[in-house]
């Protein structure tokens, strides 16, 4: 078994944190499939202490996704702390995880998430202030560097192992590679010899082969799934099972049909108990439709009719209109994938 600190995961596989995508619902399917560790989507530091209604919700976990880490970000120690505590009294959680990797221009132009890369003294005084304010273990997220001229990984792993951090997740891309072009093993690796804390490998991740290539050739002791997991939430049970020798069996067609529908009623649900105003709450199926949109990219990936699929993909609104026309998709040629949905979700 695989411990992070006091933390014991089932499983070598584990989620990334991702806006938009790691909600509950998402991380409750992946935990069913195998998945030994999930993390809820990074949620700003300072709108959780003002009681921000969409970051407050972002941090909300369930008993059923345990072990889950709740990932803040912020670039002021202060604020990283008073978050910690406050997560530490009123959130369900196993551990803390600051977020020093995500590249997108608004968080990073805010002195937050890859642009903290550039400064491991601050990441020290980040990751002790948040290891002063709770009892919960702390991890960090990271990358290889800002770009290829900044790649001191090596450098911020050893601020994390020396401010407390009891593990680390690499994304061995830079700041400016984003989530493309060639990940960095030789760097990973380095990482890996150079602190004592477990270290994650993260980035390019797609099937287990990946996984055991990068064990490998870096020496991890587990590994991130981001994007490999979206509309793909048996990769965890095929990357674990691989890592220690055992069979794995794909999922069929009814069992990947019946994973969407459950997906999109689930997040259906979960809109209707977050809706406030009525009209919330008459819209919350077509919310829901929306919100996995980004899932169902990756759960038609490799059908016959899949890029017909992306064509209907806007106007697909209800449970019945996705399962339908996803399931016409995996069993019609892509010439004649049989009635696609009107717009609102029923059959031409």
């Amino acid at each position: 078994m695989l411990s992070l600190g006091p933390v014991t995961l089932g499983s070598v596989a584990v989620l990334a944190p991702m806006a938009g995508m790691t909600d509950v619902v998402f991380r409750l399917l992946c935990k069913e499939q195998g998945c030994g560790l999930v993390y809820t989507e990074l949620v700003k530091a300072d709108a959780l202490l003002k009681g921000v209604r969409r970051a407050v919700r972002y941090a909300e976990t369930t008993p059923a996704e345990y072990p889950v880490g709740v990932q803040l970000y912020h670039h002021e120690p202060e604020v990283l702390a008073a978050a910690a505590a406050w997560v530490t009294e009123h959130i369900e959680c196993d551990l803390i995880d600051l977020n020093m990797g995500c590249p997108v221009p608004r968080i990073v132009t805010r002195g937050a998430g890859a642009a903290l890369m550039r400064d491991p003294h601050l990441v020290e005084r980040l990751v002790s202030a948040v290891v002063n304010a709770t009892h919960l273990p702390v991890t960090a997220k990271t990358r290889s560097g800002w770009d290829d001229s900044e790649l001191n990984a090596v450098e911020v792993a050893r601020a994390v192992e020396a401010a407390g951090g009891v593990a680390l997740a690499v994304h061995a891309r830079t700041r400016a590679q984003r989530h493309d072009g060639p990940v960095n093993w030789e760097l990973l690796a380095q990482v890996v010899e150079a602190v004592d804390i477990p270290v994650i490998g993260n980035g390019g991740i797609l099937e287990s082969t990946g996984a055991l290539a990068m064990r490998e050739q870096t020496g991890v002791v587990a590994v991130m799934v981001g994007r490999g997991a979206l509309g793909n939430p048996w990769i965890f049970g095929e990357i674990d099972a691989a890592w220690h020798g055992r069979p794995w069996t794909p999922p069929t067609l009814p069992e990947r049909l019946a994973m969407v529908r459950r997906h999109v009623e689930t997040a259906h649900e979960a809109n209707l108990r977050w809706a406030g105003r009525e009209r919330e709450r008459d819209d919350a199926e077509l919310r829901a439709a929306k919100w996995v949109r980004g899932h169902l990219v990756g759960y038609v990936r490799g059908a016959p009719g899949e890029r017909w699929f992306l064509r209907q993909l806007n106007d697909l609104s209800t449970v019945d209109a996705i399962v339908e026309t996803l399931e016409a998709a995996w069993t019609s040629p892509p010439s004649a994938p049989g009635p696609g949905p009107t717009h609102s979700g029923a059959p031409a």
